[in-house]
């Protein structure tokens, strides 16, 4: 199978990106050889400095994803801290006497602020259940 120049031209962004694999790039150079005026366009080519791509523009479209994305970050982690906080005072131990209620016995106060953290958890993240369901997420 003869390569064509047609061929070549089409490997020609991949070689001159260097994205090219070590038998593409020895099939692209012997064919330059072969080619003296293709070879020149793509001397001319590496020659030709280009500016640096900018970055896309943030679009409405891109913003509301990555506002979305945020968000149903937000509610797996308020879900996990609302079900963490709930359960920590009710942390308890097996002894002779049953089951004691440790947090509860030990740190009554801070049982209570594990317990009001939860419930604000659980309130914010079904707000945030709630912030979603209108997107159907």
């Amino acid at each position: 199978m003869e390569v064509t120049r047609d061929v070549v031209t089409d490997l020609l962004p991949l070689y001159l990106s260097g994205e090219v694999s070590t038998d593409t790039k020895a099939l692209v150079e012997a064919y330059l050889r072969m080619d003296p005026e293709l070879a020149r366009a793509v001397a001319a080519a590496r020659a030709l400095e280009l500016p640096p791509t900018p970055a896309p523009a943030t679009t409405d479209e891109k913003a509301a994803l990555d506002r979305t994305r945020e968000l149903l970050k937000s509610r797996s982690s308020t879900l996990a801290m609302a079900i963490l906080f709930t359960a920590l005072p009710f942390a308890f131990a097996f002894d002779a006497t049953g089951i004691t209620f440790l947090v509860i016995r030990d740190a009554p106060a801070v049982g209570w602020a594990w317990l009001f953290t939860g419930t604000a958890c659980w309130a914010w993240h079904a707000h945030l259940r709630r912030r979603l369901r209108v997107s159907g997420l």
